[in-house]
């Protein structure tokens, strides 16, 4: 019907009718020649721009456009017309402000694509008018982000109240409805939280940092904060990043985590057996930029295809009947899909009901380079033609393990059960190591390291067991089994690294016999000393990490969100101590400090204890200035917050409590600070110590490196930036002299000095090859 219509009318009757189609449409078309002069202006873009086409025809297409956008939009088109081949012109879609007869700016939806006439090339454009729709998701981001906070503040007081409420004397049945109405307050705070970041998103509040990071340290964190529950399903958690995938990135390492564990939570929620599992990779693009691509397994419910196009809308889920069963807001999707998009990536699903989903996100980030790192390298000597047996009955587990092991040059061998492993050993097959799964069917792992060690001793075949966190069996059976070590799951690299390097060389990992108890905590302690507390601290992570150190040592502590909240709760009840973090939103923890100072009451209530990871001297000054009584570093150590409790009962306002200074000992290492640690981890739980130590040997040579790249730019911002990261790092593993440096460097770089920062970073640079060999070998200790 088409083809015999244009052939009745002839072509030049068709060019006639697509010139009257084009003129009439409600979109503004617009195009021009490769000057940039316009040669084509409709009716559409007359309407938008307020211009008539007279005024516009022949005109440099920058009249259209604000002073601010003119250099980057010839840019893009300049880029664009590099990118085109001739052979396939593309049509790209991009945001575009532009700029009526009357000087007011609106934002435009535009498709731009390459026309060739006559041999000549012209640039055609298609916008839409978009300012009315932005204007209104701003308004609606801003009118959430509001009523949020409007109604965080009646549900810190419901909290607060019921916090009080629970120390006076009542009933079972009372006390059990007012931790009833805690609890409930809790969870719909976090409610109130997902709305919160999701207005921040719609209103264009979310900011994306460009730093230095470790992808697989990122990814290992992600599945470390949903493992606990995954355990409680008996889920299988795990990941692999595929080969040549860069691992020391450039980008906002917070945002992707928040993405990962969004899908996370999803999907452990949503599976009821089986596993979820990360994969990643990446592909390469324009210089140092690549596009890392995730992808969450599950083995869940699924999701109906006709309910796939409203799972990343908001406040959505995929049944009203899924709502009520599993809870959520919807949220969580919707602010994973805005925060890729805003990291120039994208989100999307593969799902059948029934047979689980795939949810696969990608983002932009610059490949930086890494130092070498051990458990990365391939063909490792110690290693190399080791026979390794991995008996794991899940097929997900023994993949990963069979990259690793090939890529560090051992012959792997893998069974997925017990019986098929013993009949191997039972016909003299010879191994030099052995991986076992403590979860099997049927012989489980801790029966057949028994059936083994039946057969060969535990020098002539180590086994290292694989269990799921905190999974530990009695003493007298693990005796039984030899176990030279022990590794929990998710599998991460760099531990089975670490692990199987001890082993070979004849170290015990995990002595036999049960670990001894960790130094018992004082949880009586908000008994003997009652503090009503309070924490001011906006990042969600965090609140939950001081509100359970304090549920440890005996106290039930409200949160407030910002230093305007901390403000609100103080006038709405009496507190004793106000853990106070100092960067925060709307107004930080120096103002409200200043503000709580001045209207202290007679008994100088509440005290102040600065919770902040900033370090610096001057920092110092500072919090005392502002009238704080304490500092407590981050991450927070328990021992740390015991006693900044203990002392508030005796503070006054002439005594300050006297901030911390660095240990001078000439050691590189502070083996008091990894006992701490070793304290804090319960038994009969992997060590901390070892996990936290081949964390810091991994993290460390990427966050020097990049360190050393700044210096030798003369980047001082970047140089302030990074040593404050790596401060925190180096104070945690006890690295006293490495965590001075970073705070001189710091120090240095804030004040223009960057050639003295420059120094010190290679000081820095030699200080860390003193502390490796200390930490390697103090780890068995642990």
């Amino acid at each position: 019907m088409t083809r015999s219509l244009l052939q009745e009318l002839g072509p030049q009757n068709v060019g006639t009718l697509l010139a009257r189609l084009l003129a009439i449409a409600d979109d503004a078309v617009i195009v021009v020649d490769v000057q940039h002069n316009v040669v084509l202006f409709n009716e559409g873009a007359e309407h938008i721009f307020g211009y008539r086409a007279a005024q516009v025809l022949g005109q440099p297409l920058s009249m259209l456009l604000p002073d601010s956008a003119r250099a980057v939009h010839a840019g893009h088109m300049r880029e664009f017309a590099r990118a085109a081949s001739p052979a396939r012109r593309m049509a790209q879609r991009s945001d575009i402000h532009g700029r009526r007869a009357d000087a007011s700016l609106f934002d435009a939806e535009a498709s731009i694509s390459h026309v060739q006439l006559d041999g000549q090339t012209y640039f055609a454009a298609i916008l839409r008018d978009v300012t009315e729709a932005r204007q209104a998701a701003r308004a609606k981001g801003l009118f959430l982000a509001n009523m949020s906070h409007e109604i965080r503040t009646p549900l810190n007081a419901v909290i607060g109240m019921t916090t009080l409420l629970l120390d006076t004397p009542m009933s079972q049945d009372q006390r059990e409805f007012a931790s009833t109405i805690r609890a409930s307050g809790e969870a719909l705070l976090e409610i109130i939280n997902d709305i919160l970041d999701y207005s921040k998103t719609e209103a264009g509040k979310v900011e994306i940092e460009q730093a230095a990071f470790d992808l697989r340290r990122c990814i290992e964190d992600s599945l470390d904060l949903v493992a606990q529950r995954a355990l409680e399903k008996h889920l299988n958690l795990a990941y692999l990043i595929e080969d040549g995938t860069p691992e020391a990135l450039v980008g906002d390492s917070a945002r992707i985590r928040q993405i990962l564990v969004n899908l996370l939570s999803n999907a452990v929620k949503f599976t009821h057996q089986g596993e979820v599992f990360v994969s990643v990779d990446s592909e390469p693009l324009q210089g140092q930029l690549h596009r890392i691509r995730f992808a969450v397994h599950d083995s869940g419910i699924g999701i109906p295809a006709d309910q796939l196009p409203l799972l990343f809308q908001s406040f959505t889920q995929v049944a009203a009947s899924t709502t009520r069963k599993y809870g959520g807001t919807g949220l969580g999707l919707a602010i994973s899909k805005r925060l890729a998009e805003l990291m120039g990536g994208g989100i999307s699903v593969q799902s059948e009901a029934g047979r689980g989903s795939v949810f696969q996100v990608n983002v932009l980030v610059e490949a930086a380079a890494a130092a070498p790192v051990d458990f990365l390298q391939r063909n490792v000597p110690l290693l190399s033609g080791k026979r390794l047996l991995v008996v794991d009955d899940n097929l997900t587990n023994r993949r990963i393990l069979t990259r690793l092991a090939l890529r560090w040059g051992m012959v792997p061998s893998t069974l997925p059960s017990a019986l098929e492993a013993l009949d191997r050993i039972r016909h003299g097959e010879g191994f030099d190591l052995a991986i076992l799964d403590f979860s099997m069917p049927g012989m489980n792992g801790l029966e057949l390291a028994a059936q083994i060690r039946a057969r060969r001793s535990a020098e002539e075949l180590p086994i290292v067991m694989l269990t799921s966190l905190g999974q530990r069996p009695a003493p007298h059976n693990e005796a039984s089994a030899g176990l030279a070590a022990y590794l929990s799951k998710p599998i991460k690299a760099s531990e089975l690294f670490a692990t199987l390097s001890a082993v070979v060389q004849g170290r015990r990992v995990a002595p036999v016999a049960a670990p001894a108890l960790a130094a018992p905590l004082d949880s009586a302690l908000g008994t003997r000393l009652p503090l009503r507390v309070l924490i001011a601290e906006d990042h969600p992570i965090n609140q939950r990490v001081a509100v359970q150190l304090l549920q440890r040592l005996g106290y039930r502590a409200d949160v407030a969100g910002n230093g305007l909240e901390a403000i609100e709760a103080i006038e709405r009840q009496a507190y004793d101590v106000v853990l106070m973090d100092i960067q925060m939103p709307e107004m930080d923890g120096l103002q409200a400090a200043r503000w709580i100072v001045q209207r202290r009451g007679r008994n100088g209530l509440p005290r102040i204890v600065a919770m902040t990871a900033n370090a610096m001297p001057g920092d110092r000054e500072a919090y005392l200035a502002a009238g704080m009584d304490g500092y407590v570093a981050k991450p927070i150590q328990l021992d740390a917050l015991t006693a900044a409790l203990t002392q508030a009962s005796s503070w006054t306002g002439a005594a300050r409590v006297k901030l911390d200074s660095a240990d001078s000992a000439d050691g590189p290492i502070d083996t008091q600070r990894l006992e701490h640690l070793r304290d804090l981890q319960e038994s009969p739980a992997p060590s901390l110590v070892q996990e936290l130590i081949d964390m810091f040997i991994a993290d460390a040579p990427v966050h020097l490196n990049a360190l050393a790249q700044a210096a030798q730019s003369a980047d001082a911002p970047q140089l302030v930036s990074l040593a404050h990261r790596l401060l925190s790092a180096t104070d945690n593993i006890g690295a006293r002299r490495m965590s001075s440096l970073c705070a001189d460097i710091e120090r240095q770089a804030r004040a223009g000095e960057v050639d003295e920062a420059t120094r010190l970073v290679d000081a820095l640079l030699h200080e860390y090859e003193r502390v490796q060999p200390a930490l390697l070998a103090l780890q068995p200790r642990y």
